[in-house]
């Protein structure tokens, strides 16, 4: 059973500092990525983001006939990247908590 300390980091995820800085990240190497001539490699930490808006977007086409478009696109990736960054925060808020206090008494090499 998760204890409370567990549940409550996972909630603060969303309202996290951290949230914001990862979101922020991930949008500027986007934006970068469609304004200038970047290689496509530097979007791979934000393919989760994308492939959440593609998903919507062909959901949202095929179910209701809806047509969100080039500017629909892009904020459905925008909130892409913030669930995405949810997630990275939440997951290394758990693995610093899993792995922070076995390490901590040991020295330094």
């Amino acid at each position: 059973m998760p204890s409370s300390r567990a549940r409550v980091g996972s909630r603060t995820a969303p309202t996290a500092r951290a949230t914001l800085g990862v979101t922020a990240a991930l949008l500027t190497v986007l934006a970068l990525a469609r304004a200038t001539p970047l290689p496509a490699e530097t979007t791979v930490v934000a393919w989760p983001a994308l492939a959440a808006a593609f998903l919507l977007d062909t959901a949202l086409y095929n179910e209701a006939g809806i047509v969100v478009g080039d500017a629909g696109f892009w904020a459905l990736a925008v909130v892409g990247c913030y669930v995405e960054a949810i997630a990275v925060v939440a997951v290394a808020r758990w693995v610093r908590r899993r792995v922070g206090p076995s390490r901590r008494g040991e020295p330094s090499s």
